[in-house]
C-alpha cells in the first residue's frame, strides 16, 4: 500500500522562495536595512504542516539548539519556544497564508542581557530552485 501526504495549501513548500530579512539592532551596534535574498528551502528545513523549523535557523549561529514547546494556534500559525543551551533562548511564530509566509524569532542573549529580532516574509517564486539561490541564514 503506498502512503501519500499532501501539504496543505497554506502551508510553506520546499523550493525557491524572494525572502525579505529585516533584524533588529543588538548591543550599541546599528540594525541593518532589510535585505532581499532568493532563498531555496529544502524539504529537511519545513515540518509536516509546513512551517519552517526556527531551531535551524538559530543553530547556524548558536550551537546546541532545540525546540522546547510547539504549538499549532490553527493551520496557518504555528509558536515555538527554542532554547540553544544557555546561550540564547527565543520565541517565535509564523504566519503561512498561500504561496507566502511570514517568521517572526524574538531572542533573548545571555538570560535577556540583550535581545535581537528576526523577520522573514517571504513569496514563493514558483520555479525550480536554481544556483543562485541560497539557504536561509
Amino acid at each position: 500500500m503506498l502512503l501519500v501526504t499532501t501539504i496543505p495549501a497554506h502551508a510553506a513548500r520546499p523550493g525557491p522562495f524572494e525572502v525579505t530579512e529585516s533584524r533588529s539592532a543588538i548591543g550599541n551596534k546599528a540594525a541593518k536595512p532589510p535585505r532581499i535574498k532568493n532563498r531555496c528551502f529544502g524539504a529537511e528545513q519545513i515540518d509536516k504542516e509546513g512551517f519552517l523549523y526556527p531551531d535551524q535557523l538559530l543553530g547556524q549561529r548558536f550551537s546546541q539548539c532545540r525546540i522546547a514547546n510547539s504549538r499549532l494556534v490553527n493551520k496557518n500559525r504555528k509558536e515555538w519556544t527554542v532554547k540553544c543551551g544557555n546561550m540564547l533562548s527565543a520565541q517565535a511564530f509564523q504566519i503561512n497564508t498561500g504561496a507566502h509566509f511570514q517568521l517572526h524569532i524574538d531572542a533573548r542573549i545571555l538570560g535577556g542581557a540583550m535581545k535581537k529580532t528576526l523577520d522573514y516574509s517571504a513569496k514563493s517564486l514558483k520555479r525550480a530552485c536554481v544556483a543562485g539561490d541560497s539557504r536561509l541564514e
